[in-house]
């Protein structure tokens, strides 16, 4: 009976050992198969509300920023508006209506011979015609022209004169409250040229330009 009981008992220390072991490795084993634990992410940089800067990024001390339109560049300089282009001069075109509406009006304002210019700023033409006591007006986009039979004086305070040497004859620059216009002379008729666009130089090249239309 002994010798039966402590074979027994052998067995389920045995057994028992067995157990231990078993939970033992299923143990380890889980905690080998766990991945390691990261370490927590660095604090990022806090930026002041309104910052426009992006995290991390600095404006170098003393460097301007961006400046939006109308905006004074570096030095305080305001922003130079691009130059215009320079005008250039050709032949000018008249259509068959604006040559019979011309006769027209000139026959309205008492101006019996009248003149066109052939040539001026290429992309020129006639925008508004005029009528006043024998006075005939042509707005140009670029200059005016001014006709008549009586001599056309200078509205203002005449401030110089300056005779010109023309292909058609003489002319006179007048200037007055700031204003230059160049007064001439064809056949009967007195023709004053202004304008805000066009030099003295390309004004007189229109002058010369000018042909008789009755």
């Amino acid at each position: 009976m002994k010798t039966k009981k402590h074979a027994h008992w052998m067995r389920t220390a045995a057994l028992l050992s067995a157990l231990i072991l078993t939970v033992t490795l299923t143990a380890c084993k889980k905690e080998a198969a766990q991945p390691p634990k990261t370490p927590d992410p660095a604090p990022t940089e806090q930026t002041t509300p309104g910052q426009t800067t992006p995290p991390g990024q600095t404006t170098p001390p003393g460097q301007p920023g961006q400046t939006t339109p109308g905006q004074t560049g570096q030095g305080g300089e305001a922003a130079k508006p691009p130059a215009e282009a320079p005008i250039k001069m050709g032949q000018l075109q008249y259509s068959e209506l604006e040559r019979t509406t011309v006769a027209t009006t000139a026959k309205t304002a008492s101006v019996p011979t009248y003149y066109l210019p052939e040539r001026g700023a290429s992309d020129d033409k006639i925008d508004q015609m005029g009528t006043s006591a024998k006075l005939l007006t042509l707005k140009y986009y670029k200059m005016t022209i001014m006709e008549s039979p009586e001599e056309i004086k200078p509205s203002g305070k005449v401030e110089s004169k300056q005779e010109v040497k023309l292909n058609n004859g003489t002319g006179q620059w007048i200037t007055a409250d700031g204003k230059a216009t160049l007064h001439l002379k064809l056949d009967k008729t007195y023709i004053a040229l202004s304008s805000d666009k066009l030099s003295q130089a390309d004004l007189q090249t229109v002058a010369e330009s000018l042909a008789n239309l009755k």
